[in-house]
């Protein structure tokens, strides 16, 4: 009785060591779950984005919404149905040409010919791309089981030095190094994605906001080509005031150089 005592108490003992580590086991599981799922959308986002997407509409099951702020005004992209003056997301068209809006945009000159600039940020909320059908709920009934992450892009011209200081010097101005320059000045640009999550959602209307968790990830390439402006058109009539600028990036057509000044 004795021996058999012990050994329930040894086998006790390691139960309940083992029990106290599966809620580790756990979630170092779901966490490099949702680390996988975020490396391999990333990877895709940044690809649509790099090569101006248009026809991946399946990305319309997978982006809830879409926000561009600025200090002028704020434009919101969502699923249908919409509301209020959002933008539908009726395609892929909208969503990565939305994705693809440029951190500093000219919106107009003034009296003096200075350009007029805007501060753009743009962030999406997207429902996981890859993993398993599992964390990819289509009914709405059920959406909220799904693992969601908040994405912020931005998209920055590259401008490493003023091509006003190279003009100085006539000995480099008079070489292809000087106009390699202000080629590089008008048709590179920095794209980040920056990814957070887990995301809650409250609020209701054009009022909702999200309370994000500590874990982030960011994807960085560098896009050479042109990003071209659009204004969503066939899609919607130009008294529209839903419509917002979208841009996509055409990598086999470069702008021309920019004039040092």
């Amino acid at each position: 009785m004795v021996e058999i005592a012990l050994s329930i108490a040894i086998v006790a003992f390691a139960m309940v060591a083992i029990i106290g580590v599966l809620p580790t086991g756990f979630q170092v599981q779901r966490d490099n779950r949702e680390e996988t799922i975020v490396n391999q959308d990333g990877t895709y986002l940044l690809e649509a984005i790099r090569s101006g997407g248009l026809g991946l509409d399946d990305l319309t099951n997978f982006v809830e919404r879409i926000t561009i702020s600025n200090h002028l005004d704020r434009y919101i992209g969502s699923r249908f149905p919409v509301t209020g003056n959002e933008i539908p997301l009726v395609n892929g068209h909208f969503i990565i040409g939305m994705l693809s809006v440029p951190g500093v945009q000219v919106v107009g000159e003034s009296r003096s010919g200075i350009p007029l600039l805007v501060t753009n940020e743009v962030t999406a909320m997207m429902r996981s791309i890859s993993g398993s059908a599992a964390q990819r709920f289509q009914n709405q009934q059920f959406r909220e089981n799904s693992f969601t992450y908040l994405v912020t892009s931005t998209i920055m011209p590259y401008v490493p030095f003023s091509t006003n200081v190279l003009a100085r010097n006539r000995n480099f101005a008079t070489t292809n190094r000087f106009e390699a320059a202000r080629n590089v000045m008008s048709n590179l640009y920095d794209v980040r994605l920056h990814f957070r999550w887990p995301v809650n959602e409250f609020g209701q209307g054009n009022d909702i906001g999200y309370r994000v968790g500590r874990k982030e990830k960011v994807f960085r390439t560098l896009v050479s080509g042109r990003l071209m402006q659009t204004n969503g058109f066939p899609f919607f009539s130009r008294s529209n005031t839903r419509l917002t600028n979208l841009f996509h990036f055409q990598r086999s057509s470069y702008s021309s150089p920019v004039s040092a000044r």
